[in-house]
C-alpha cells in the first residue's frame, strides 16, 4: 500500500508532460527572445502574452481578427499562456482582449515584447 502514493504521483508527472505537450517549446522559445522578436521588428509587428483559461481557446479565439499574424500556445509559471505576433496599425492589445473576454478564457495581460 505505500506504494500507491508514489504510482499516484508518477501518474500525475506524465498527465502534466503530456498536458503540456508541444508548449514546452514555446516556454524555451519565450526564454531565449533573439529570433522571434528579430523577426516581429523586421516585419514591423509586435509581440504580447496573454495568461488564459485555456489556452485553445485563445489560440481559437485571435487568428480570425485582422492584425492578428500569429498565435504561440504555452505555459508560464504553470499558466496558460497564447504569445500573438500582430500588426499595431491594425489592431490594438484592447482589441485582443476584448476577443478573449468574448471566448472566456482572458485572465490577464502579461507583458509586451
Amino acid at each position: 500500500m505505500k506504494r500507491k502514493p508514489m504510482t499516484i504521483g508518477i501518474a500525475a508527472l506524465a498527465f502534466a508532460i503530456a498536458y503540456a505537450g508541444g508548449a514546452i517549446k514555446t516556454v524555451f522559445s519565450s526564454r531565449f527572445v533573439g529570433q522571434g522578436t528579430a523577426f516581429a521588428q523586421e516585419q514591423g509587428m509586435a509581440k504580447v502574452v496573454f495568461t488564459v483559461k485555456c489556452y485553445d481557446d485563445g489560440k481559437a479565439a485571435l487568428p480570425g481578427l485582422k492584425g492578428v499574424r500569429k498565435v504561440e500556445t504555452g505555459i508560464h509559471y504553470l499558466k496558460e499562456t497564447d504569445t500573438v505576433s500582430y500588426d499595431p496599425k491594425i489592431i490594438t492589445i484592447e482589441e485582443m482582449e476584448t476577443a478573449l473576454k468574448k471566448a472566456g478564457t482572458y485572465v490577464k495581460t502579461v507583458r509586451e515584447k
